[in-house]
């Protein structure tokens, strides 16, 4: 991953946090529905590493 810009840039190789991201569904409070997004522990996680960065 690579930080630019404002942009991040995710290696296709990474198919699960690539995948986690596409079908990601928020609650509308702002939290993530974590019944219908795939890999919700790889986008919390994924999602906690930006922290930094806001």
């Amino acid at each position: 991953m690579k930080y630019q810009n404002g942009y991040i840039a995710i290696n296709p190789s990474h198919t699960k946090l690539i995948t986690a991201l596409r079908t990601a569904v928020e609650n509308g409070d702002g939290s993530l529905d974590k019944e219908v997004t795939s890999h919700d522990d790889l986008f919390d996680a994924f999602r906690m590493s930006l922290m930094f960065w806001h």
